[in-house]
């Protein structure tokens, strides 16, 4: 199943103004200078990046965001007081593929806000490694259910704050 961008970005603009910063979309130029560097990207990704090219979502203030969505790097780079410098798909991704064997089809795309980092692999599954304990979370989900369930937590998430 693929994402619904339209349903899911209608969804994101509803809530106030300041819970979320969306990226404008990825240029056809940059998606094609990531592959020329990682290879090809996966569907997921080209979608998610024609939509919006990463993202801070459910943002309460105080409490920070709950997951960041990587987007492809922009020139020039965003402060890094806006955005971390290497919270960037095509920047992450090879730190990450270059650390591990049987990474070489991974794709790093999110940071939950308690230290997970979001992997979707080459079959289009989507993994959580704990960047503290050094483990897998043992959920995976499609891509698609990931997005559905960001958009589930994150609104728990800003109503418990």
């Amino acid at each position: 199943m693929t994402v619904n961008w339209a349903d899911v970005l209608r969804k994101l603009l509803a809530f106030p103004p300041d819970t979320h910063r969306l990226r404008p979309p990825c240029s056809e130029g940059r998606l094609e200078i990531a592959e020329q560097q990682l290879g090809t990207l996966p569907t997921e990704l080209v979608d998610l990046l024609k939509h919006l090219n990463g993202a801070r979502l459910f943002d309460t203030g105080a409490g920070g965001e709950m997951v960041a969505l990587f987007g492809l790097s922009e020139v020039p780079p965003l402060p890094p007081m806006e955005w971390a410098e290497d919270w960037y798909i095509d920047i992450f991704t090879p730190k990450w593929r270059a650390a591990g064997a049987n990474r070489q089809l991974d794709w790093v795309i999110a940071m939950m806000n308690y230290g997970g980092l979001i992997v979707l692999d080459g079959q289009g599954t989507v993994r959580e490694w704990d960047t503290s304990q050094q483990i897998w979370d043992p959920n995976t989900c499609s891509f698609d259910q990931w997005i559905q369930d960001i958009l589930r937590e994150g609104e728990a998430y800003l109503n418990e704050q």
